[in-house]
C-alpha cells in the first residue's frame, strides 16, 4: 500500500542492498523511476523494481543524495504528528540518558534532534535551557522551518527560537541563501547556561556551531577527572574557543591554565567565562597563532595540554594533508609535556577513522622521540548517539595519552 502521493523506485540490485544495510542515504545511481510530479523536498515512497514499498524518505534532484530514508516503516505515513511525536520522544530519552530528567527546564542543554542519526535528515536543534537554536542542512528540512517552530512552541514555552543556517553544506542542497535569526520570542543581549554546575557564556548569534559545542560535555568531564587524578598543576588548552575545558581543570585544582586562541571574541567571552565560575585569577588567555605559540618554548614542563582544532578534513581528498597537520600538532606537544604528563587529542572530522587517528598518534610519538600510552578514548556525548547502520554520524574523537 503507498501512503505517499509519489513513489521513487530503486534498481533491485541497489534496493536489496539498501534495505539489507538500511543506511539512510540512496545516491542517484540507484534509482530506476520517480513519479511524475515529484517536487524536490517532499517525503516519497521508496520500492523496489517488484513495486513494494519498503521504506519512506525525502527526494532532492538537486543533491548527489537523492533520497534521505526516515522511516523503515510502510504502514504509518510521516506526517507532522510524525515529527512532534518523534522529538517528544528524543527530549524523554536524551534526558534520561544525560541524567537531566530531574531539573527544571531552564537548565536543560543538550542536541534535541541530531539530523539522520534522529531520524530526522538535514534538522539539528540544539537546546539551551529555553532558547532553542535550529539549523537546517536539506531542501527537506529548509521547507519544514515553520513545522519546527509549530513542534517546539507545542511541547514547550520557549523564550526564544533561533536559526543558525550559515552553512555551506546547504549549497550542495541546491539552497542558495544561508539563513540566521530569530524565529520566535527574544534573544537576550547574553545568554548563559550552567553545566554541572559550572557557567558558560554562549554567544547564539556569531558562535561556532549554534554557540556552545554540546558534543565535548563527555570530554569535559573527563578533563576535570584527569587532571584531578593526576593532580595536574599547569595545563595548556590549546584552540581553547571560549575555554569551557578551563572552567573543568579550574575545578579540579589546575593551579595555572594557559588558553590559546586565534579569535579575539573567543577569548573574551573565555575571560568571562573563568569569572563567572570565580578562577580568572588561574587562567590566562592568549591571543596567538596556535602554531607559532606551540613551537615558541618546547620544554617539558608542562602537566597536561588539550588539543581541539577545528576540523582539518573537509573532503575525503584531504585526508592525508590533514592527518600531517595533526601529526604536526600531537609531536610537539608530546615533547612539551612532563613525563607522566596526559594529552587530550580530539578530531572533530567524520572522515578520520579510528584507525587514521591512531596511526598519526603513533607516527607522532615516533617523531617526537617520546613513549606514550593510551589511558582512554571515546566520543560525542549521548545526545550525540548515532547508528552503526550510519557511520558518517561518527565524527568526534578524543583520545587520553600519557607520556611515559
Amino acid at each position: 500500500m503507498n501512503i505517499n502521493a509519489r513513489i521513487v523506485t530503486l534498481k533491485q540490485e541497489r534496493s536489496q542492498r539498501i534495505i539489507q544495510n538500511r543506511h539512510p542515504w540512496v545516491f542517484s545511481g540507484a534509482i530506476e523511476n520517480v513519479s511524475k510530479g515529484m517536487e524536490d523536498g517532499e517525503i516519497a515512497s521508496i520500492a523496489d523494481t517488484t513495486g513494494k514499498i519498503f521504506a519512506q524518505g525525502a527526494y532532492n534532484l538537486n543533491s548527489d543524495i537523492r533520497l534521505r530514508i526516515m522511516s523503515w516503516k510502510t504502514e504509518e505515513k510521516i506526517a507532522d504528528d510524525w515529527f512532534s511525536k518523534n522529538v517528544k520522544n528524543l527530549a524523554k530519552t536524551k534526558e534520561k540518558l544525560l541524567g537531566i530528567s530531574s531539573l527544571s527546564e531552564e537548565k536543560k542543554n543538550y542536541r534535541l534532534v541530531f539530523s539522520e542519526c534522529d531520524n530526522i535528515p538535514g534538522l539539528v536543534i540544539d537546546r539551551y535551557g529555553l532558547i532553542f537554536v535550529i539549523q537546517l542542512h536539506t531542501l527537506f528540512a529548509d521547507k519544514k522551518r515553520e513545522l519546527w517552530i509549530s513542534i517546539i512552541k507545542q511541547l514547550w514555552n520557549p523564550v526564544a527560537i533561533y536559526e543558525r543556517s550559515d552553512i555551506d553544506v546547504r549549497k550542495k542542497e541546491g539552497l542558495a541563501t544561508m539563513p540566521t535569526g530569530i524565529l520566535h520570542g527574544k534573544l537576550p543581549e547574553k545568554h548563559i547556561i550552567e553545566e554541572d554546575g559550572l557557567k558558560a557564556v554562549v554567544d547564539i548569534r556569531m558562535g561556532q556551531k549554534t554557540g556552545y559545542f554540546l558534543d565535548l560535555r563527555q570530554v569535559r568531564n573527563k578533563i576535570e577527572k584527569w587532571c584531578k587524578n593526576m593532580d595536574v598543576k599547569f595545563l595548556q588548552n590549546y584552540f581553547g574557543y571560549t575555554g569551557s575545558f578551563n572552567q573543568y581543570a579550574a575545578r579540579a585544582g589546575v593551579e595555572k591554565i594557559e588558553h590559546i586562541d586565534s579569535s579575539d571574541t573567543a577569548n573574551e567571552i573565555a575571560k568571562e567565562n573563568a569569572k563567572l565560575n570565580g578562577f580568572g585569577n588561574r587562567i590566562r588567555t592568549i591571543h596567538s597563532d596556535i602554531y607559532e605559540y606551540l613551537t615558541q618554548v618546547i620544554n617539558d614542563n608542562v602537566d597536561a595540554i588539550v588539543l581541539d582544532p577545528p576540523s582539518f578534513v573537509k573532503s575525503k581528498d584531504k585526508i592525508r594533508n590533514a592527518l600531517e597537520g595533526y601529526k604536526r600538532l600531537n609531536s610537539i606537544a608530546m615533547k612539551k609535556l612532563k613525563s607522566s604528563g596526559i594529552l587530550f587529542s580530539l578530531s572533530c572530522s567524520s572522515y578520520v577513522s579510528e584507525d587514521d587517528f591512531q596511526k598519526m598518534l603513533f607516527n607522532s610519538a615516533i617523531s617526537s622521540g617520546c613513549k606514550i600510552k593510551v589511558l582512554e578514548k571515546f566520543g560525542h556525548d549521548v545526545d550525540h548517539a548515532w547508528p552503526l547502520t550510519f557511520p558518517e554520524g561518527r565524527y568526534l574523537q578524543c583520545w587520553i595519552l600519557q607520556k611515559q
